[in-house]
């Protein structure tokens, strides 16, 4: 999920909470995304022994874009 509705406005600091991206997340997605730019964007990038392929990538694209939209910078 990427939204919530809200019946009363103390509930939205909350929510807001819920569905912002932490530091560590933003960090992390923007490594993956660094990662496969500067391998010339093959289809797997290994990632502190980790294999990362393109979809963790589509998913670090659509976290950094929530996170850029939350004010939040790598």
């Amino acid at each position: 999920f990427t939204g919530k509705m809200a019946i009363h406005p103390a509930q939205v600091p909350v929510i807001n909470a819920a569905f912002t991206p932490s530091a560590e997340a933003v960090r992390h997605s923007q490594a993956i995304v660094d990662a496969f730019a500067a391998a010339g964007n093959p289809g797997v990038v290994g990632i502190d022994g980790k294999m990362v392929d393109r979809p963790h990538l589509r998913l670090a694209e659509r976290l950094l874009a929530r996170a850029r939209a939350a004010g939040i910078s790598a």
